[in-house]
């Protein structure tokens, strides 16, 4: 046979088992491989990992989660089958703007990541969409762990709320961190200090998609990894007494804040009035944002740490400690109270229109009087007044673990000279500012921290919400005898006879604390009180009350600290 024929024939079997080949291939099994030919595409889906759970101090949950459903789409594997009007039917997201979410992410880099399409989807809702499968390729649900608050505590400005990445170009509070299109991260409060211990690491799954943009579930060979949910948090809350004060505070603007002296660690906080943490488990409405916004009680500030006050008469405390450690004054000099104190061309008065007669330092602070510490400014530095405010750290961040802490302010010279000029203020400003009025501003956290520190004789540490943090040391060095007055003075506020806070006292326990009225141009006067409890010699509880628009401190706040003071007797322990 000529070489050619021969070649002719190995050519002809080779065609012929290449023909056959093809034929059981394309023919006979021809339903086999188009199955798992329109099975060929994985696609990697993210899976939110469930954020730490937030505990109090006893072990009682105040921040949980629960399973919440969310639809997104591929954008590269929507088709032309894509029932758009089904999907704006069952979610309320007009047709529209469906289609210039999907056109843009086609049209993106991220064509393959899932754009989200609408959250909270309720499992019938879920059902009814799933059913239709067919009509709405590149549809997919995800479970969203979002936050649920199963305590009656609501905490509201401590625990902060969660915010969803809508936009990778804006700016996250969280550096350092990754994020994607639709996470969640804390924005504020505990949530957003502690983000990386809550957050968690999300977990990942390969899913099977057709050429038709139909799920086939979960790839069996590779079904990802699960998410790693975040670490629990445990906060120096007493959910109890947290929930007793937000009672007291019904329908009342101001704050409270309750602390353990020792320690620093914080037990209650409040800020009245407040918000609602359920309307933050997705996206907010922008109708409820903008309610809140331009609500004239101002829900959204946080008054314990960033509600500037004119502290009162609790301020009487650092002229009357200074006057102690500098020795300005022996415990025989005596002021003449007629209710009313002339400097220059100017009337002063006392809170007392009749006057509370001659008065030692010891009944000026437990009486309140004005004359007395009018008097008294004069004899002392104005330097080393502002130095003992500030050695009792105000004018400066306590340091407590939020953001947005204002620092208050403690005019000093160079401050008034330039507000006012060199000449254009003089001894009447003291007068007002070692009552507590005028440019002297505070926070309800710095007066409870004064309060911390003259509890301890100047040996506590920061304020903290973070149970057995890590808290910096705070030492206030001043003499025995000048301790052993405050201490005393604060003591005959709530239980001498003639105490202006003897509305705080609580029978068989050792109460201490100070009355404050602060004037107020927009309104009655605010309420403050100030004081600690003593437990076996141990301080075991500091407040500060403030009443916005609740008169004298001698009677709304004081009302509440007893309240307080009456729970922490049975309920609060080292």
């Amino acid at each position: 046979m000529p070489k050619f024929k021969k070649v002719q024939l190995v050519l002809a079997g080779i065609f012929t088992i290449l023909f056959f080949r093809f034929y059981h291939l394309q023919i006979y099994q021809h339903s086999k491989y188009e199955e798992k030919a329109g099975n060929n595409s994985v696609r990697k889906i993210s899976i939110h990992a469930p954020r730490g759970i937030i505990y109090d101090r006893n072990g009682i949950p105040i921040v949980d989660n629960r399973q919440i459903y969310d639809l997104a789409v591929i954008p590269f594997d929507v088709t032309s089958q894509f029932d758009y009007q089904m999907v704006s039917k069952q979610t309320g997201v007009s047709s529209s703007e469906l289609q210039e979410k999907i056109t843009r992410g086609k049209e993106s880099f991220h064509r393959f990541r899932p754009v989200p399409i609408k959250r909270h989807i309720d499992f019938e809702t879920r059902s009814h969409l799933e059913e239709n499968k067919l009509s709405l390729p590149g549809t997919i649900f995800s479970e969203f762990p979002a936050r649920t608050y199963p305590d009656k505590a609501k905490l509201t400005h401590v625990l902060g709320y969660l915010r969803v990445v809508t936009d990778m170009t804006a700016s996250i509070p969280n550096q350092g961190l990754e994020y994607k299109l639709g996470d969640v991260f804390g924005f504020s409060g505990i949530e957003r200090i502690y983000e990386s211990i809550l957050r968690g690491n999300d977990g990942t799954e390969f899913r099977l998609v057709d050429i038709y943009g139909i799920d086939h579930g979960v790839y069996q060979d590779n079904p990802g990894q699960q998410p790693v949910p975040g670490k629990a948090l445990h906060l120096s809350i007493d959910s109890k007494l947290q929930s007793l004060i937000e009672d007291l505070f019904s329908g009342k603007k101001g704050a409270a804040i309750c602390m353990m002296p020792t320690s620093g660690e914080v037990l209650a906080f409040v800020s009245a009035p407040d918000y609602d943490l359920n309307s933050f488990a997705g996206p907010v409405p922008i109708e409820l944002w903008e309610g809140w916004n331009s609500d004239p009680e101002k829900p959204l500030i946080n008054r314990g740490i960033q509600g500037l006050y004119p502290p009162g008469s609790t301020f009487k405390l650092l002229a009357a400690a200074l006057a102690k450690e500098d020795g300005v004054v022996d415990k025989n000099w005596t002021v003449n109270c007629n209710g009313v104190y002339t400097l220059g061309d100017r009337d002063f008065h006392c809170w007392n229109d009749a006057g509370h007669g001659t008065v030692n330092m010891d009944e000026a602070i437990y009486q309140s009087c004005n004359i007395y510490f009018y008097q008294l400014i004069q004899k002392l530095s104005y330097k080393n007044w502002t130095g003992m405010a500030e050695k009792f750290k105000f004018g400066v961040s306590s340091g407590i673990d939020l953001l947005g802490e204002k620092r208050g302010l403690v005019p000093g010279r160079s401050y008034m000279n330039r507000k006012y000029g060199k000449w254009g203020w003089a001894t009447g400003n003291l007068l007002t500012f070692v009552i507590g009025q005028g440019d002297v501003l505070v926070t309800p956290v710095q007066v409870a921290q004064m309060m911390n520190i003259i509890a301890t004789r100047g040996n506590t540490k920061t304020p903290h919400l973070l149970l057995d943090s890590p808290a910096e040391k705070i030492s206030v060095s001043l003499k025995p005898l000048t301790w052993d007055f405050l201490q005393q003075s604060t003591w005959d506020v709530v239980n001498h006879k003639e105490g202006t806070g003897k509305a705080a006292k609580v029978i068989g326990s050792e109460v201490h604390g100070k009355t404050g009225t602060a004037q107020n141009p927009h309104g009655e006067d605010h309420s403050w009180f100030a004081g600690y409890l003593v437990k076996d010699n141990i301080p075991i509880l500091s407040l500060a009350v403030l009443v916005e628009h609740g008169g004298k401190g001698s009677v709304e706040a004081a009302i509440i600290s007893h309240k307080i003071f009456k729970y922490a007797q049975k309920n609060i322990s080292l």
